[in-house]
């Protein structure tokens, strides 16, 4: 397939099929204290926020944020956990059955921003 050279993402014509990223209130926090300089640093953040979401982090995986970031371990831990706990309580809210659940969260959030 031959690819028109004028259309690009910058005139608002993405053709690519680019994966999406997964991102949590845990990886942002990780990119925020993270050594970005490092050429494996996105893919390493990405991989542990993925673990820490989905099975939860073992030593390799705590070390590598460690290394990123340079946190200790119980404070890489505490943090996920707690992201987690407030991505359940979301969840919860919203897979609640009826949209009085989730008209009450989307005034909560109203009244944050």
């Amino acid at each position: 397939m031959d690819i028109d050279p004028e259309i690009t993402t910058a005139n608002g014509f993405h053709i690519e099929n680019v994966p999406t990223r997964f991102v949590s209130g845990f990886t942002r926090w990780i990119e925020e204290h993270a050594d970005l300089r490092r050429p494996d640093a996105a893919v390493l953040i990405e991989m542990c926020g993925y673990l820490a979401r989905t099975e939860g982090l073992d030593e390799e995986a705590l070390h590598i944020v460690a290394g990123l970031t340079g946190a200790a371990p119980q404070e890489i831990v505490r943090i996920y956990r707690r992201d987690n706990t407030s991505w359940a309580e979301t969840q919860a809210v919203l897979d609640a059955q009826g949209l009085t659940n989730l008209d009450e969260h989307l005034d909560g959030i109203g009244r944050w921003g």
